[in-house]
């Protein structure tokens, strides 16, 4: 089997990492524009690394501890549906990233949540590799 090769490994800070709710299309373009802001040189170069391949999505958030917002009890599998759908060409109601075109192309999943106690540094780090 062939090795995954990295496409890009970014950390998002200052975004509080969200689930989907009924406000799920401005969540996901947060992300979305938080990603493009830190890989916006090289965006293009990456959907085309990606596109039609299989893909490993490594993902570790950061979540706030906080009993009033709940954020630190978010599932660790809600907070992967919205970053599934902002990686896919089309996330609902606009375009999202455009590196896979639904999640099939996903084969692996490494994830995981960090409960920290500073709100400032919440976020997330991302690598994305394909194969």
């Amino acid at each position: 089997m062939k090795k995954w090769k990295n496409v890009f490994q970014i950390q998002i800070r200052g975004i509080n990492p969200e689930t989907a709710s009924r406000n799920s299309t401005k969540r996901k373009r947060e992300l979305k524009n938080a990603v493009i802001d830190e890989i916006r040189k090289k965006y293009s170069s990456y959907k085309k690394r990606t596109l039609g391949n299989e893909i490993l999505v490594d993902v570790h958030y950061l979540l706030y501890h906080s009993d009033a917002t709940g954020d630190s009890k978010k599932d660790l599998d809600n907070l992967l549906k919205i970053l599934f759908d902002v990686l896919k060409k089309d996330m609902g109601n606009e375009k999202g990233l455009g590196f896979i075109t639904d999640d099939s192309w996903i084969y692996e999943v490494k994830a995981k949540k960090t409960i920290i106690n500073d709100p400032n540094k919440t976020g997330l780090d991302l690598k994305i590799s394909y194969r």
